[in-house]
């Protein structure tokens, strides 16, 4: 019966080329429900077999969609009255790959309550929908959504009644109940206006919200008038004039769609207005006053950070305005310090960002306890705080809170049983009366800090006027070796390593030059660590790779070629492909290319590092600890990571008389020999030297005393002529090279 009678008011798919009649009514409860749920999208929709066919919408221009790609297809499977929710449409397999998802109209959200047209069979939907995803659709928001489809249900169910009178009578009234409840439930209050501002919807709740006679609001009453009441009232006379002239008057040159005011009681409200397309506007009020904790929890996350709870940079910016102008007027001095963690890249990197962050954690708290109650310590991001020192008797209790500062973060930190440890530089800047430009001071402590990491990290440093300049020049000459690179201004020089025994030839060291078109040569100190610095050590360490097996391939075997790889080459993914692309082209054999690594190395991220290591050496590539005993690591790395040979740094060396020194030669020889681990000495430059390190044990030898590094042509050419004599020949033709050579440094 309720079907047969439906035909007359819901058209067949057949009628008016599949569209239905325009239906103002449910155009209307769509608008109504657009606004109420502050969506783009409302729609009350029927599904047949193939087609999802609009009967009332808001937002939506189309007659209807086919069922396969229709959301309203899903929700008609469920229980009536039981909404469909989508939150975000993306992270919903189902509708992810929706066309209505990655094309128009980009639905995110969806909420969609099924309905009965006839026989208790669900056939329409009542939806709302948006371009933008949603955190949550409360048990509020449900019943609200529920309580529409119910009273567009009984709408629809109303008009296939009509032949029936007496039912029809009853069910409009019972729709008009339905509708009343549904907008005297909701907690906001809603105020609907046509074109001729004059009130068509409203609800209870809304005339207390204003503060106006619940007189003034009826069906038809004029808007003015309920202004008119408000102005007299003084609701809005301490409103900025923008605001009070759209509230007072209406003007349309004025309209603000969404403003938050407080009443003359002290309530505040926050009006959202929605306009209309034929006109009028839709106006809800929410009491926002039980929103104070929120508001300012809000606030506390706008000025600090949320990983570790300090101030963040605009709370940084205000106290250091604040100590600029206390140091002002009490003619004092202050500090601002700018502090970035070392190593802290490694841990992130190897360990994860969880571990990360914790370590952030940690040492935010350590920082924080080393200060006065009055500092203040920020982050600014990433691994970077910032502090400044307020209320300084003298300027170095700055110096002795940096110390302070430092010694604490280098504590080792336990990671969830994994032990880790992290440093800090430090740039330091006093401030005085004097100074007034908060950027100026940041600047100068973060120019500070730029010299502290040149130092070597871990440490602080003052500003000093001439700093700027320095980085300047640093600056200068890390866009030259840029174009360096791509100009081929660096070439390799060969310092020969030979057997202390025989001073026959056992391989090369590859030693990176650089010819500067405007400076010349460029000492290999002045450009290493600014390369490892920017970044550049990468393409500089894949072209020496390249260059060394080329030229090595030319030696006769088993004569072996030495690079030296950064630690930023062995932190980023690649360095294995490099070496085996640089072995390929060459067809150098991997046994005669060694890999040199610091000690320094091993101690940034050794576990990582160490794994990296091994897979090369499963490649056949032979591994040198370079510079042993300068750095600071542990001797429990030579057993954990057996390495083919270890180079003795060149300060033993040049004290090897004293008795100090030769002891620490002795022990570290008998180590490499107990280990299976051959012996260098770098830096040997007299007779006297390689006489006493041939007595401690040291098998191969490199230093001045044979040869200072060479260009190719040299190199190959030292080859051929050592290969011809005998060790006493071979030591004196290697001390005439070296007096004959460039004045270059050794093993840099």
């Amino acid at each position: 019966m309720i079907g047969a009678s439906l035909s007359c008011v819901v058209p067949d798919a057949s009628e008016v080329s599949g569209e239905p009649a325009p239906d103002a009514q449910l155009d209307a409860v769509c608008r109504t429900a657009a606004a109420l749920f502050g969506v783009r999208f409302a729609f009350v929709s029927r599904v047949d077999k193939a087609y999802q066919w609009f009967l009332g919408r808001e937002g939506l221009s189309v007659p209807g969609t086919p069922r396969e790609v229709a959301f309203c297809a899903h929700t008609v499977l469920g229980e009536p009255h039981v909404p469909l929710v989508v939150l975000d449409t993306h992270r919903d397999a189902r509708f992810r790959a929706n066309p209505l998802v990655t094309g128009e109209p980009f639905l995110r959200f969806y909420a969609g309550v099924p309905i009965a047209l006839a026989d208790g069979i669900n056939a329409a939907t009542v939806c709302i929908a948006d371009t933008d995803p949603r955190a949550g659709f409360g048990e509020a928001d449900r019943r609200r959504l529920a309580d529409l489809a119910l009273f567009v249900e009984a709408t629809l169910r109303g008009r296939a009644s009509q032949v029936e009178a007496a039912q029809a009578q009853r069910r409009v009234e019972a729709s008009d109940t339905l509708l009343r409840t549904t907008l005297e439930s909701m907690d906001q209050g809603l105020l609907m206006t046509d074109a001729d501002d004059r009130v068509r919807v409203y609800n209870r709740h809304v005339a207390a919200m204003m503060g106006v006679a619940e007189a003034l609001l009826y069906d038809g009453a004029p808007f003015a008038a309920v202004r008119a009441y408000q102005t007299a009232q003084g609701e809005f006379a301490h409103l900025p004039d923008t605001l009070r002239a759209w509230l007072e008057r209406g003007d349309p040159a004025a309209r603000i769609y969404d403003y938050e005011r407080a009443r003359p009681d002290g309530t505040v409200l926050q009006v959202r207005t929605l306009p209309l397309p034929e006109g009028g506007l839709v106006r809800t009020f929410t009491d926002v006053t039980g929103r104070r904790a929120a508001e300012e929890q809000i606030r506390y996350m706008a000025l600090h950070d949320a990983l570790t709870g300090l101030p963040n940079r605009t709370l940084f910016r205000d106290r250091l305005d604040q100590a600029i102008a206390h140091a002002s007027r009490a003619r004092s001095a202050f500090a601002v310090l700018a502090c970035d963690l070392d190593r802290f890249k490694a841990v992130n990197d190897s360990l994860g960002h969880p571990a990360g962050d914790a370590l952030l954690r940690v040492v935010a708290e350590r920082m924080r306890n080393v200060l006065r109650p009055y500092d203040t310590i920020a982050r600014l991001g990433g691994d970077e705080f910032a502090i400044v020192l307020a209320y300084l008797d003298e300027a170095r209790e700055a110096d002795g809170i940096a110390d302070r500062l430092i010694a604490a973060v280098s504590e080792p930190i336990d990671l969830d049983g994994q032990s880790v440890e992290v440093g800090v530089s430090i740039g330091v800047t006093i401030g005085t009366e004097l100074d007034q430009d908060p950027d100026e001071l940041f600047q100068r402590a973060d120019i500070a800090l730029y010299e502290a990491k040149a130092a070597g990290r871990n440490t602080h440093r003052e500003f000093e006027p001439g700093a700027g300049a320095r980085i300047a020049t640093r600056g200068q000459l890390a866009l030259d070796m840029k174009e360096a690179i791509r100009s081929r201004e660096f070439h390799l020089a060969y310092q020969p390593v030979v057997d202390s025994a025989t001073a026959s030839v056992v391989s090369f060291e590859a030693l990176m030059r650089w010819r500067h078109p405007v400076q010349g040569e460029i000492p290999p100190g002045a450009f290493i660590a600014l390369a490892e610095e920017t970044g550049l050590i990468v393409p500089l360490g894949a072209w020496a790779l390249q260059e060394a097996c080329r030229e090595a391939a030319s030696w006769p075997a088993p004569v072996r070629v030495a690079v030296n790889v950064s630690v930023v080459q062995l932190r980023r993914a690649g360095l294995e492909a490099t070496v085996m692309a640089a072995l390929a082209a060459s067809g150098l054999p991997a046994d005669r290319l060694k890999l040199e690594v610091t000690e320094s190395v091993l101690m940034q991220d050794a576990e990582s590092v160490i794994a990296g290591l091994h897979r090369l050496r499963a490649l056949g590539v032979r591994i040198a600890l370079d510079d042993f005993g300068t750095g600071y690591s542990s001797l429990s790395y030579l057993r954990r990571f057996p390495f083919d040979q270890i180079k003795i740094d060149r300060s033993f060396i040049r004290d090897i008389a004293d008795p100090d020194a030769a002891a620490i030669v002795r022990a570290v020889v008998g180590i490499g020999e107990r280990l299976g681990m051959g012996i260098v000495a770098e830096g040997v430059e007299t007779a006297e030297q390689l006489e006493l390190v041939r007595r401690e044990g040291c098998t191969q030898v490199q230093g001045f005393l044979f040869s200072r590094p060479l260009p190719p042509d040299a190199a190959r050419d030292y080859l051929r002529t050592a290969a011809r004599l005998d060790s006493s020949e071979r030591g004196a033709f290697g001390r005439g090279v070296a007096n004959r050579g460039a004045p270059e440094s050794d093993g840099a």
